[in-house]
């Protein structure tokens, strides 16, 4: 369900944030300390929207129209201004226009939410199998299968399994773009069988540009 819109704080990044995912940050421009300071004194909220166009780094980067709500749950401050902080994803937004640009873009959103609909039978337990079987051969061993928290809820798990795929942001901004949780996990069954086949073939882990080493965590 779409809430009313209201006005909030974007960070372009060249990377996709999931709701229910947690997102380490490095704070060291002068703008994105201004804008994290304000956070911080008001809900502790800013938006994630992957960079369409221009840079992370220096301003003029355009934002997908699609994004996800971060809130902050730690901040570690550094004697010269800088910051490390975790945040973590809480919804998908819709940009509906940029209201400030200077010095940090804000946006005016409206929150978006999966439509409501009836997972299509053993649809989540398929994608399930083939994530563990894909993670089992990726980790070359049982342990790190056995040591995975899937969520029971059909919607935070689609987003758990796409923001661990090694895949690239376009792909992952496209799974996020998604409003249905059955399309979405469709789309990952599909995703998987064919990196799981190029792993097997390659004997490699299919190429992430914008990840990080593969993780679990």
């Amino acid at each position: 369900m779409a809430e009313d819109a209201r006005t909030l704080p974007l960070f372009p990044l060249n990377t996709v944030l999931f709701p229910g995912m947690p997102l380490p940050l490095h704070i060291f421009e002068d703008r994105y300390k201004l804008m994290i300071g304000t956070c911080l004194v008001t809900d502790r909220t800013f938006g994630v929207s992957l960079i369409r166009e221009g840079q992370e780094v220096g301003g003029g980067a355009d934002p997908f129209a699609i994004g996800t709500l971060a809130r902050i749950v730690d901040v570690e401050r550094m004697p010269d201004g800088r910051m490390n902080l975790v945040a973590v994803g809480v919804r998908r937004y819709r940009l509906l226009d940029v209201v400030e640009q200077q010095p940090f873009l804000v946006g005016r959103v409206r929150t978006l939410s999966d439509v409501e609909e009836d997972v299509e039978p053993g649809l989540p337990g398929a994608v399930s199998e083939q994530f563990r079987a894909y993670i089992r051969d990726l980790a070359e061993g049982d342990d790190v299968v056995a040591r995975l928290e899937l969520s029971n809820q059909p919607e935070a798990f689609s987003f758990q399994v796409a923001a661990t795929l090694r895949i690239d942001a376009g792909q992952r901004q496209e799974l996020l773009e998604l409003e249905s949780t059955n399309e979405r996990l469709r789309r990952l069954r599909s995703i998987i069988r064919r990196e799981h086949d190029t792993f097997r073939l390659f004997g490699r882990a299919p190429s992430d540009n914008n990840a990080g080493p593969f993780s679990l965590n």
